[in-house]
């Protein structure tokens, strides 16, 4: 409110716009470009999931099938902790985790291929997901 107020009593200093020459433009986003690198950390791959969330989505590869990621954290699982980056852990009725570079992803909102965006309890409901 108070930055409104300055602008319509012209108080507001103006900044110049850079000239086309300064100007960086964002790169043109590909599907190729949306897919998760497991092998990141956990920071990374949240950040990259929240910044193609809504669209164009993130996607992931598991069980030979892609799946688009919407809502992901990260978490305090000590298990398992020898696990590679990209395995996962479940129990098939609650939960996904996902194994990165310096910690586990729990997956909360994922979209299979041809179906709508779904929590990760919905999911696996009509799904079950190996953990080998």
């Amino acid at each position: 409110l108070k930055t409104v107020r300055a602008i319509e009593k012209g108080e507001y200093p103006s900044i110049v716009q850079p000239t086309e020459g300064e100007i960086k433009h964002a790169p043109k986003i590909f599907k190729e470009t949306c897919q998760i690198h497991w092998n990141q950390t956990s920071e990374q791959i949240i950040n990259f999931v929240r910044g193609l969330s809504p669209y164009p989505a993130a996607w992931t590869i598991l069980g030979g099938k892609t799946y688009k990621l919407f809502k992901i954290q990260t978490l305090k699982f000590e298990g398992q902790n020898l696990k590679a980056s990209g395995e996962i852990e479940t129990d098939n009725k609650n939960y996904l985790y996902v194994k990165t570079a310096d910690g586990w992803i729990s997956i909360d909102e994922i979209q299979p291929e041809g179906k709508k965006k779904m929590t990760i309890q919905e999911f696996l409901r009509g799904n079950k997901i190996d953990n080998s």
